[in-house]
């Protein structure tokens, strides 16, 4: 089985105030607010795979196909980091990304892969404009390009979490075995 390298970035950021970040902040209450942030992690999601698909176009790679159990992986890698205090692709534990991919979906692998990136500031970008920094950040690095545009993978997921000005973001990429 081959996996392919995973890469993390760690970015320290000075994130400025999203068009929406006071809309969230003076909602009514506790639940909207818990709805706007999952709406917009969900958001950055999207741009994320929409950015990386556009990478890959431009690259005459084909694009990924979304997993939604890839994505459930990635978002709970993501939130793992931010409770436990880490930045790796490994838990605490020494639990893999291809162990996690390999447990988390329905199909036989033929390979996997991961990206990290993560960033501490004061407030939100908006959801717009941080898959760019995430995705063009990946993309300034060998080793997150290399996963990005590996024509091998097939599929993707990407989970981002927030917990106070503290954000994680993992894309992972996946290639069924064929039977």
């Amino acid at each position: 089985m081959k996996t392919a390298p995973i890469i993390a970035v760690v970015v320290a950021l000075l994130l400025v105030p999203g068009a929406g970040a006071a809309e969230r902040r003076a909602g009514p209450g506790p639940s909207s607010t818990a709805a706007a942030d999952i709406q917009y992690l969900r958001e950055v999601e999207r741009g994320i795979f929409r950015l990386t698909n556009e990478a890959r176009r431009r690259q005459g790679v084909p694009a990924l196909s979304w997993d939604a159990a890839l994505a459930r992986v990635a978002r709970a890698h993501s939130a793992d980091m931010l409770r436990r205090g880490y930045f790796r692709h490994e838990s605490p534990e020494g639990r893999t990304p291809h162990e996690r991919v390999k447990d988390g979906v329905s199909y036989a692998l033929a390979g996997s892969g991961e990206n990290l990136w993560g960033a501490q500031g004061d407030q939100p970008l908006e959801a717009e404009r941080l898959p760019r920094i995430i995705v063009d950040t990946w993309l300034a690095s060998p080793g997150h390009r290399a996963n990005l545009l590996n024509p091998a993978f097939t599929d993707m997921g990407v989970g981002v979490a927030r917990q106070g000005h503290a954000i994680r973001a993992t894309q992972v990429f996946a290639r069924p075995r064929q039977p």
